[in-house]
C-alpha cells in the first residue's frame, strides 16, 4: 500500500531530497496545492476503488496519515 501511494504521489511532486518518508507533509514538505491534492485523491479513489470524502481529507497531513486512512478504507 505504502509503495503504491508513493508511486501515485510522485506523479504530482518531485521526489524530495532524501526521498518520501511516512512523516512527509503534503503541503509543508511537498508544497502541494489543493488542486494537486484533489487530483491525487481521484487517482487514489480509482486505484483502490473507494470514495474519499472531502471532509475526510481534513485529517490527512502526512504520508503516514494517508496510508493509515487507506488501509482502513480498503
Amino acid at each position: 500500500m505504502y509503495e503504491k501511494v508513493c508511486e501515485i504521489l510522485l506523479n504530482y511532486v518531485e521526489e524530495p531530497e532524501g526521498g518520501l518518508k511516512p512523516e512527509t507533509k503534503f503541503i509543508d514538505d511537498l508544497e502541494m496545492n489543493s488542486l494537486d491534492i484533489m487530483t491525487m485523491v481521484g487517482d487514489l479513489e480509482d486505484e483502490f476503488d473507494i470514495t474519499i470524502e472531502t471532509s475526510e481529507l481534513r485529517e490527512l497531513f502526512t504520508l503516514r496519515d494517508l496510508v493509515s486512512f487507506l488501509e482502513k478504507k480498503v
